[in-house]
This record gives C-alpha cells, structure tokens and sequence, in this order.
C-alpha cells in the first residue's frame, strides 16, 4: 500500500484550522469542532514548529510515523521547509517506506532524535542525551516516553491534560499570544493527549 501525499494547500488549511482552534479556546472563545484523526495531529504538530521550534528549522525527525509521515511533513513544510528528513521506526520496513515517500533518509533513533524537530509518536523511549539544545519535541501519545532529565531540561507545552507533568503553558496560550512560545535555545516539548 502506497502513502498517499498530502497537497500543499491541504496541509496549510490544517495548520490555520489547528492554531484557530488551540486560540480560540485559550481565549475562552467558541472553537470550531477538532480535525479529524491525522489532520489533527499533523496540524497540531506544525502549529507547535511554528511557534516553539527554532528561526529555521533544518532538519526535522520523525519516530514511528508510519501511515501519519506524510500528513506531518506536509504540514510542517505549510510553515517551514526542513532541509533534510530523517526517519526512524522499530520496524525497518515502514521506515523504509516512509523515507521513500517523504524523500528522507532512516536513520537511527539518536540521529532522529538530533534534528530541530523531532515529532515522535510511540511506543520509544527518548532520553536527554539525545536531545540538543534548541530542539522541538512534538510527542504524538502517551507511547513516546520522555526520561525524566529530558522533561526537566525543557519548557514543556501541552494539549490536553497530561497527569503528573507540569507545563510551561498550553499550545493555545501560545497561538493566541497570551505567552511568549520559544524564547532562546532552550528545549520545548509539546505532549498532545485527546482533549
């Protein structure tokens, strides 16, 4: 089965759609019903690269995307244009696959978590040492675990309600521009959980 490519232009109205929603309801404003399934997901992602990732992103990593790589790249190129794709999946053939579509490369999970953007979905375990300053990590699910000193380097941003962790603020609070998003080269986690 073949990974269906995602329009330019389908991509960016799930960009717009996402970041209106996630303000609207930090605002205390009616929000429009979420996307559904992956172009909620994808949406979510790009808004979280446009507001907490580095000035130019270069590089983006995706862990175990699969099915949703196409959407995820799709989306973050509506807002920035990453030079090299790197993927990487437990499963060699699906990161062979995605690579083929997308035009990325697999690589290891470290060289996947190496990238200004790292958008995870689990089951994997991300530690610190692999995160660079100046990262975004955009964990999909409660699957992608982040080590305990990789959470505590970072200013973390959610959707949802994530028990046990404490936040920096909401993805909304930042699209609505009720708080600064990436400041300097700090490490930013975005944890979305359904809503």
């Amino acid at each position: 089965m073949d990974l269906p490519l995602i329009d330019g232009a389908v991509a960016r109205d799930w960009l717009d759609r996402a970041e209106a929603r996630q303000g609207a309801r930090a605002l205390g404003k009616p929000a429009a019903a979420p996307l559904e399934g992956t172009a909620e997901l994808a949406g979510l992602a790009a808004v979280a690269a446009k507001f907490l990732a580095v000035g130019t992103p270069r590089t983006l990593g995706l862990i175990g995307a699969r099915e949703l790589g196409p959407a995820l790249v799709a989306t973050q190129r509506a807002y920035a244009v990453p030079r090299e794709l790197r993927i990487f999946d437990g499963d060699p053939v699906a990161a062979a696959r995605l690579a083929e579509a997308v035009g990325g490369r697999v690589v290891s999970l470290t060289e996947a978590c190496a990238c200004d953007i790292v958008v995870a979905r689990g089951p994997v375990a991300i530690e610190r040492a692999w995160v660079r300053n100046g990262t975004l990590v955009t964990a999909l699910d409660d699957g992608v675990v982040l080590a305990p000193a990789l959470l505590a380097a970072a200013h973390v941003y959610t959707v949802g309600v994530v028990p046990g962790v404490t936040a920096t603020a909401t993805l909304g609070a930042v699209a609505a521009g009720l708080v600064d998003g990436r400041v300097l080269d700090e490490i930013t986690i975005l944890m979305i959980r359904p809503e």
